[in-house]
C-alpha cells in the first residue's frame, strides 16, 4: 500500500483523501489509488463508484423498485 500512496503523492503533489474512503477496506482503497495513478486522475466520489461499484450494503439498487 505504501508504494501506491507514494506514487499518488508524487504524481498529484497532494495526499490521498483517506477520510473520504474510511468506510472501505484496505483492498478497496488500494484498488482506488491504483486506478487513480494508472489513469492519471485525482480521486473523486465518482472514482469510488467506478472502481468499487455499488456493492456495499444499502447502496445496491438492483432489485429495488423505483
Amino acid at each position: 500500500m505504501y508504494k501506491w500512496i507514494m506514487e499518488y503523492l508524487n504524481l498529484f503533489k497532494q495526499d490521498f483523501p483517506f477520510s473520504a474512503v474510511a468506510d472501505l477496506n484496505e483492498y478497496e482503497i488500494i484498488r482506488i489509488i491504483q486506478d487513480c495513478v494508472k489513469n492519471n486522475r485525482i480521486y473523486t466520489a465518482e472514482t469510488k463508484v467506478a472502481v468499487i461499484g455499488t456493492g456495499k450494503i444499502g447502496q445496491c439498487i438492483i432489485g429495488k423498485e423505483e
